[in-house]
């Protein structure tokens, strides 16, 4: 949720910051098109009246030196006519717009000469493709003349301020400019390209942040998990030494000397217990390959597989049979290996493989041949299998599997972990194949 808020967030802002930065492009680009368009008018005006001869307005004290208000009204005398104008002593353009309507009637202004300076104009700062302009009476509200090209799409163009030309405010010119808005992302593209970079760079972090907590969040509770199933391990013969214990002096008051010592053995055999579970945890502990220090000495292959293989051709259980299959195709006499880390290693896959076959005949197949990569080790049995999603993860710390089939089973979800750390210092890889109700086969690769 606090990810998804952050990413609106960040959106939002974005957003937001791109659209005033458009508004304030669009803002600046209608003032140069406006700036533009009055300095075509007074160009277009200056070359009219030069084409013409020249021509005359006299006035007398446009602006009386005395006067403070606004607005002032005066009389304009022309060398035929005289007209009264309401000023506005702030419009720097009022005598432009007193020429502008004397001629208006006569010499009317040219569209497409204006067209042509204010396109010369505004492509100053901005790339345009084409302009036009319309010629409008401004009392009626209807247009006298237009220079846009037949056959184009309104759409296509955006428009300038209207602007009145004469003092009276009866005439005036529009401007339409072609593909303004793409020149303004055009300018935009850096700005563009900062803010897509910054949402790069959040949805990423935020991403790995995210990926990172639930990885903590899910290695948290498969080490709590990993834990309650550890405490309930050690519980067993803790509380069954502890309980068989107590018995003794009982015993041993009554002379019974062969039931206390068998009370011993008892206890005995379940300190040894918990001495596997420590070594086994201290040995999983520290387990990183650049932790692991390895002392390898050269192992006889035949002799090390053999003894494994009559190891655990030996069931515990009267119920069960295992059966454990070597076959040895290597040219190889020798493996230079740590014979204790890599012996735990083979222990931990055969273990696996026979607690984790629930068939009265467990079956367990060791392959040890060559290939370019160097020593290859096969342990496959006939067990449960693991699923697809499971085999991506059954090398992390804490993992294990969530079938029904495996609660009941005694593990840390530490065993893997410590078999690949160990692999992988040997300058190895280990992999599974494995379908469900399949079997699994664990392949380990090294130098040897």
């Amino acid at each position: 949720m606090l990810t998804i808020i952050v990413l609106i967030s960040i959106a939002v802002n974005q957003v937001s910051w791109l659209y005033n930065m458009y508004e304030l492009h669009d803002r600046e680009f209608k003032l140069d098109i406006n700036q533009a368009v009055q300095q075509a008018i007074s160009m277009e005006l200056a070359e009219r009246s030069e084409s013409i001869g020249g021509y005359s307005v006299y006035s007398h004290n446009i602006a009386p030196p005395n006067d403070t208000t606004r607005y002032f009204t005066k009389n304009v005398v022309t060398e035929d006519s005289v007209y009264t104008f309401k000023i506005d002593k702030n419009d720097s353009h009022a005598m432009s717009k007193i020429v502008q309507f004397v001629l208006a009637k006569y010499y009317p202004i040219d569209l497409n000469k204006l067209s042509t300076i204010f396109k010369e104009k505004i492509k100053e700062k901005h790339d345009v493709e084409n302009v036009y302009f319309e010629y409008l009476d401004l009392n009626n509200k209807v247009q006298i003349e237009s220079t846009k090209p037949v056959g184009i799409s309104i759409v296509d163009y955006v428009n300038a301020d209207t602007i009145p030309l004469d003092i009276v405010a009866s005439i005036g010119v529009v401007g339409y400019i072609q593909n303004s808005r793409l020149g303004i992302l055009d300018k935009m593209k850096k700005q563009l390209a900062v803010s897509f970079l910054l949402i790069v760079i959040a949805l990423t972090s935020l991403f790995y942040i995210s990926k990172s907590f639930v990885v903590q969040w899910k290695t948290e509770r498969m080490r709590q998990e990993s834990v309650n199933a550890m405490t309930h391990e050690f519980k067993r013969p803790i509380a069954s030494a502890v309980a068989m214990a107590s018995l003794i002096p009982f015993y041993l008051e009554r002379g019974e000397k062969n039931k206390a010592l068998d009370y011993v053995k008892n206890i005995e055999m379940d300190l040894n217990k918990l001495t596997q579970y420590t070594k086994r945890i201290q040995q999983i502990s520290n387990n990183e390959k650049q932790y692991v220090t390895m002392n390898r000495t050269a192992v006889e292959i035949v002799p090390f597989f053999e003894s494994l293989q009559k190891r655990y051709a030996v069931s515990d259980d009267p119920q069960r049979k295992v059966i454990v299959n070597l076959m040895i195709e290597t040219h190889k006499q020798i493996m230079c290996v740590d014979m204790l880390h890599f012996s735990n290693v083979m222990d931990n896959l055969l273990e696996n493989a026979i607690k984790y076959t629930v068939k009265p005949v467990v079956t367990i197949d060791i392959n040890v041949t060559d290939t370019p990569d160097g020593l290859k080790v096969s342990v496959k049995d006939n067990g449960i299998g693991i699923s697809a999603s499971d085999k991506k993860l059954i090398f992390d710390k804490f993992y294990r599997v969530k079938r029904t089939e495996t609660k009941s089973k005694t593990g840390f979800g530490l065993g893997l972990t410590y078999a690949k750390s160990i692999v992988e210092a040997h300058g190895g890889i280990i992999s599974v194949s494995s379908e469900l109700d399949k079997g699994s086969e664990f392949v380990v690769i090294f130098q040897g």
